[in-house]
């Protein structure tokens, strides 16, 4: 297509970037609000690095890349890598080389900072889903591979219906878990220093960010200590599980004490406290076959949305 130019984003560009994006990739549109959060405040958003296609002044696409500029915690800065969350084409200028342009843009930008992976989407802290929709979006994952990407792995996005579930089913297993000391309720307050002790200690630094977040939307009152559920022995916590409105997770339990059936109670006792609140519904957008298999499908979990996580390697 004639006409095309890749430039960086700029302030004024928001609104035509999100018409893209909604018309671009109708499944993850965002609102104003999210793209400043998630986005614009992200401590790695460089809007060089936001490449815009302008065709004689209008938005006809967008790749959304990243590069570490502040470190993450277990991570560091990662030199060697870049991502992409969220790249589109507006529907009626596909074909035309109009992505072409973005990615090629994108790979230049690598090139230059010796980055040698380009990966789709396996960004924290601020991804929208973890890969391509491999129903959604299937001629832009096959244009992807065409154009050199590899799938490294695969997520599953899933949800349950809240309505028919009950607690008392699994009070059997919690009452077990009492009978040797190991505790699961929600959070209070006191408990802040030792869950983020816990976090840090052995959960992925992401998740440590997320309940920080989290709690600090509760402090501003804004949410309840029950969206955290807890296990502990004589005050050490094992395990816990987090949830903001219908969105479940992430959830885990400390490695040398998994296998005893802490990790079931948590999830129970947590979907439990989402529908007391009035969730009818209970969704988590990243896990795996076999997760859902071993542990959600027994709660009735079912898949929803399949993502390619994709990889380019760059020279």
């Amino acid at each position: 297509m004639s006409g095309v130019c890749i430039r960086s984003y700029d302030g004024s560009d928001e609104a035509a970037v999100l018409r893209v994006w909604e018309t671009g990739l109708p499944c993850d549109a965002i609102d104003d609000r999210t793209f400043r959060r998630k986005v614009l405040l992200d401590p790695n958003f460089d809007p060089a690095w936001l490449a815009i296609a302008d065709v004689e002044g209008d938005v006809a696409g967008f790749c959304l890349t990243l590069r570490r500029r502040v470190p993450f915690p277990k991570l560091g800065l990662e030199p060697s890598r870049a991502w992409i969350t969220a790249m589109a084409v507006a529907p009626e200028l596909r074909g035309g080389g109009v992505g072409g342009r973005l990615l090629d843009c994108v790979v230049s930008l690598c090139q230059a900072e010796s980055r040698t992976e380009l990966l789709l989407a396996p960004y924290v802290p601020n991804y929208f889903v973890p890969g391509v929709d491999e129903q959604a979006y299937a001629s832009g994952l096959a244009w992807l591979l065409r154009r050199g990407f590899e799938v490294v792995s695969r997520a599953v996005a899933a949800d349950a219906n809240l309505v028919g579930f009950r607690y008392e089913e699994w009070a059997e297993r919690e009452r077990a878990l009492a009978s040797r000391g190991i505790r699961v309720r929600f959070l209070t307050p006191a408990d802040i220093p030792a869950l983020l002790g816990f976090l840090e200690a052995t959960m992925p630094g992401d998740w440590l960010r997320h309940a920080r977040d989290v709690l600090a939307d509760i402090v501003r009152g804004h949410g309840s200590f029950q969206q955290f559920v807890i296990a502990e022995d004589a005050g050490v916590i094992l395990g816990y599980c987090q949830a903001e409105g219908d969105h479940f997770g992430p959830f885990g339990v400390r490695e040398d004490r998994q296998g005893e059936g802490i990790g079931t109670v948590l999830l129970a006792r947590c979907l439990h406290g989402m529908k007391r609140r009035g969730s009818h519904d209970a969704w988590v957008v990243w896990t795996s076959d076999d997760s859902l298999e071993r542990v959600y499908g027994r709660f009735g979990f079912h898949g929803t949305r399949r993502f390619s996580v994709l990889r380019l390697r760059i020279n």
